[in-house]
């Protein structure tokens, strides 16, 4: 079964998950078309301590298995290790990583128990919950049935925590990018007090490592996400260079704490589940990611500057390596390197280019159920739905970033999200064989 759905990966989706591209000039109109006026103002806050950017401390705890009072013990030392005071009263953000519809038992998402964990930890101290992420990429039910196959909606559940698809959010136009410029990320970043970053340790096809900085992009929702790769994509270091945009989203949203799970983590492939579980046994945490995802290139036996990302963070001077206080017994547990993409040619390239399209899906308007209440048209973000014949909102397909939130926005459902016919195709494969 390994086998079967690593070739399917490989032949129809595993570069459509990292470089799903819409043509490359859509995405220009849009960033030139798209306009704001607060962008750049109230980013959520920095690390919480100084030290955290001059010598950031990052814990590492052994944690045998996903059993809720380890888990629990083994984030409350970690914190501890960090000197990391854990607020009350406050409004806080969890962002865990919810790849796709997987099970926890598939290694692709944070595990509910780490959620549950940190959950505890915060409510414990009175503080009101959120636990909010888009999921990679277009399934049936979307990131909000994600929450429940992952096991991540129940177990914020039982700390009354609200859960919160990112689709579902309003979006803020961000300018700072040093090449994401501009971008969107979810509003609910700037509605909270404190972020807190919740990777799952994994090897990724694209950025070769999946950790603190990388998870953070699923604060992009829907498939805008896939939109901006291809602004990129036809460079000829597009691998090397994919670390930039990452940075730039980490950078806005700026978590001030980041916990990882890597009690059990993804190698061999990765991110999605065709990757296989690895026992690893460790939990970190730092208030500074970047200084993490360092620690933890170590610990699989990574090169921190092999990883773009990270690279990119190191040369932003988001982290000096040598700086780093590591709390606690990194082991090694070496994680396989995965092989770089090797850019097609010729009619492989427009095949390739014709399945990445037919995964991004377009929101479309059925004005016989739309009540013409106008909230589409108030809240997309790059101005793309507007009142057109008879007063039924109309969608601008050149400005819309296809963040599938105006299907969120709409109480009558009278918009809907649609895809090609390789897109059913795939879903319905991806659906059978579990990934």
């Amino acid at each position: 079964m390994a086998i079967q759905r690593r070739s399917f990966i490989q032949a129809l989706v595993s570069a459509a998950l990292f470089i799903l591209a819409a043509p490359a000039t859509l995405m220009r109109k849009v960033v030139s078309a798209a306009q704001s006026d607060d962008a750049g103002k109230n980013l959520p806050g920095q690390p919480r301590s100084r030290s955290s950017m001059d010598r950031p401390g990052v814990a590492i705890e052994m944690c045998p298995d996903y059993d809720p009072i380890h888990v629990y013990r083994a984030i409350c030392k970690a914190l501890e290790s960090i000197q990391f005071a854990v607020p009350s009263g406050k409004k806080i953000l969890l962002k865990p990583n919810i790849m796709a519809q997987n099970t926890p038992d598939q290694a692709a998402s944070t595990h509910p128990a780490v959620v549950e964990a940190v959950c505890r930890i915060f409510f414990e101290k009175g503080n009101t919950l959120t636990i909010g992420d888009s999921s990679a990429f277009y399934q049936g039910g979307g990131t909000r049935r994600g929450f429940e196959t992952t096991g991540i909606g129940d177990a914020g559940r039982k700390y009354n925590a609200r859960i919160l698809p990112f689709e579902a959010t309003r979006l803020r136009k961000i300018t700072s990018g040093h090449v994401l410029n501009p971008l969107y990320v979810t509003e609910a970043l700037f509605e909270h007090d404190l972020v807190v970053n919740l990777p799952k340790l994994k090897v990724h096809r694209l950025a070769r490592y999946s950790g603190a900085l990388k998870n953070m992009f699923g604060c992009v929702p829907g498939g805008a996400k896939q939109l901006y790769h291809t602004l990129f994509q036809e460079q000829p270091d597009y691998q090397e260079f994919w670390g930039k945009p990452l940075v730039d989203v980490y950078e806005t949203a700026r978590p001030g704490l980041t916990i990882m799970d890597a009690i059990i983590g993804l190698d061999k492939d990765g991110p999605a589940a065709n990757g296989e579980p690895r026992a690893t046994g460790v939990v970190a945490a730092s208030e500074n990611g970047a200084a993490l995802d360092v620690v933890i290139c170590g610990i699989i036996g990574f090169d921190p500057y092999w990883v773009p990302a990270v690279r990119e963070a190191i040369a932003r001077n988001l982290v000096i390596p040598s700086r780093i206080n590591t709390i606690g017994s990194a082991p090694l547990v070496p994680y396989a390197k995965l092989s770089d993409l090797v850019k097609k040619k010729g009619l492989f390239k427009k095949l390739d280019n014709h399945v990445f399209e037919q995964f991004i899906m377009e929101p479309r308007i059925h004005t016989s159920a739309c009540s013409k209440c106008g909230v589409c048209i108030e809240a997309c973000a790059p101005q793309a739905i507007a009142a057109g014949q008879n007063g039924f909102p109309r969608i601008d397909y050149r400005s819309c970033i296809r963040c599938y939130c105006c299907e969120e926005y709409c109480a009558a459902g009278a918009i809907s999200l649609h895809g090609g016919a390789t897109n059913h195709i795939v879903r319905g494969v991806r659906r059978i064989i579990g990934l």
